[in-house]
């Protein structure tokens, strides 16, 4: 069953990069998720995700966030975040969905 990750920033123009090196991450280890970004009015309309990632210019929604969705919620450091580590960014979604990569 697919796994849908969400990442959410302030307009859901400046993750585009970082979901497209997500994104190749997922296809170069053929995982079975959708990634996608929304911009922060989104974030209130989420339905049938399994885990939220933050953007650090976000990180202030992180606890209003636990409290209104029932999946992890999580913050992209700011070094993933700045330097686009999309592999990175997709491990700290594994950890938060509990999934254990080998």
């Amino acid at each position: 069953m697919t796994k849908t990750i969400i990442l959410a920033c302030v307009g859901g123009l400046t993750t585009s990069m970082l979901v497209e090196r997500i994104n190749e991450t997922i296809h170069k280890d053929q995982l079975d998720y959708s990634f996608y970004s929304v911009g922060i009015t989104g974030i209130n309309n989420l339905k049938n995700i399994d885990v939220l990632l933050l953007s650090p210019q976000l990180a202030y929604l992180e606890e209003k966030a636990k409290a209104n969705l029932s999946v992890p919620v999580g913050v992209i450091s700011d070094s993933d975040f700045e330097l686009m580590q999309g592999e990175a960014v997709l491990r700290q979604a594994e950890t938060l969905m509990g999934v254990s990569h080998e």
